[in-house]
C-alpha cells in the first residue's frame, strides 16, 4: 500500500482494435500483458515487435495513446509518485515521458521474475507474483527523504492549491533543496506537481458535473484564474477539449479513457 496507488483492469476482444488515452496524475506505472495474443502500439513501441512480458513507464507531460488489437486482458499497475526511484535507485526524473522494458531498468535480476509471472495462471498470480518482486526491491531501497513525504501529504491535502511560500514555511526548507528532492524522488518539480493534483481534482469536480451545467463553476472551484487558462492546459494535457472530456462515456479512470 505505501508503494502502489490502485490496478487497473483491462479485459476485451477488439478485432478492429481499440485506443486507450492515458495523461499524468503524477504517478508512473508498470504494464503486464495478461495476454500473448494481442498487438500493442504506442508511440515508442510499434506493431509487430514482440510484446514483452511487462513495461514501465515514467512520470508523463504530455497524454500518450495505446492501440490495442486482439483479444486483450492487460493489468495496469498504478504506483506512487516516488516508486520508481525507489524501485531502481536512480533519479525519477531520467524515466520521464518514457517507456521501458524490465531489463533496462532491472538488468538481467529481473529475468527469474519475467519468467515466474509467464507461467502465472490466473490474475491472482500475476498480483502476488508481482508484489512479492516488488516489496523485496522496495525493502532494499535507501528510503524517501522525510520534507518529501510530508511535502505530498500536504499537497494533496490542499488538492494542488497550496502556495510555495507556505508550503517551505511549513517544511522549513528551501525551494532549491525542495526541488532537487522532487526531481530526483518523483520526477518533476514541486510546482509542476502542484500543477497535475489540481489538474486532477478539476477532473474530479468537471465529472460530476451534468453536460447541460457550466464548465465555469468548476474553474474556480479547482483555483484557475479563469476559462482561457484551464481550456489550454486541458488541451495540452488531455489532448482534447473539456467539453469533449465530459461528453465521453468510457472512462476506466478520470486520467484513462478509450477513444
Amino acid at each position: 500500500m505505501p508503494f502502489l496507488r490502485h490496478y487497473l483492469l483491462l479485459d476485451a476482444n477488439e478485432v478492429g482494435g481499440i485506443t486507450y488515452r492515458l495523461f499524468s496524475d503524477g504517478q508512473p506505472g508498470i504494464v503486464i500483458p495478461l495476454t500473448e495474443n494481442m498487438l500493442i502500439s504506442t508511440s515508442d513501441y510499434l506493431f509487430g515487435q514482440q510484446l514483452p512480458s511487462m513495461f514501465i513507464y515514467g512520470q508523463m507531460s504530455v497524454y500518450r495513446d495505446l492501440k490495442i488489437q486482439g483479444q486483450m486482458a492487460l493489468l495496469v499497475v498504478v504506483l506512487r509518485p516516488f516508486a520508481l526511484h525507489l524501485l531502481f535507485g536512480m533519479p525519477a526524473d531520467e524515466l520521464n515521458d518514457g517507456i521501458f522494458l524490465p531489463t533496462d531498468l532491472f538488468g538481467p535480476d529481473v529475468i527469474p521474475f519475467e519468467r515466474k509471472m509467464a507461467k502465472s495462471k490466473n490474475l491472482h498470480e500475476v498480483i502476488n507474483t508481482l508484489e512479492s518482486f516488488l516489496l523485496e526491491r522496495f525493502q532494499k531501497s535507501s528510503g524517501l527523504n522525510h520534507d518529501l513525504l510530508l511535502s505530498l501529504e500536504l499537497i494533496n491535502r490542499h488538492q494542488g492549491l497550496i502556495k510555495m511560500e507556505n508550503l517551505l514555511k511549513e517544511l522549513q526548507v528551501s525551494e532549491r533543496q525542495l526541488e532537487r528532492h522532487y526531481r530526483r524522488q518523483i520526477g518533476v518539480s514541486p510546482k509542476k506537481f502542484m500543477n497535475i493534483i489540481r489538474f486532477q481534482h478539476f477532473l474530479k469536480i468537471f465529472s460530476a458535473l451534468s453536460p447541460a451545467r457550466k464548465l465555469t463553476a468548476a474553474v474556480y472551484q479547482a483555483g484557475y484564474y479563469d476559462q482561457a487558462h484551464l481550456h489550454n492546459y486541458f488541451k495540452t494535457m488531455t489532448g482534447i477539449t473539456p467539453m469533449e472530456y465530459q461528453l465521453k462515456v468510457n472512462k476506466l479512470a478520470i486520467n484513462f479513457m478509450q477513444f
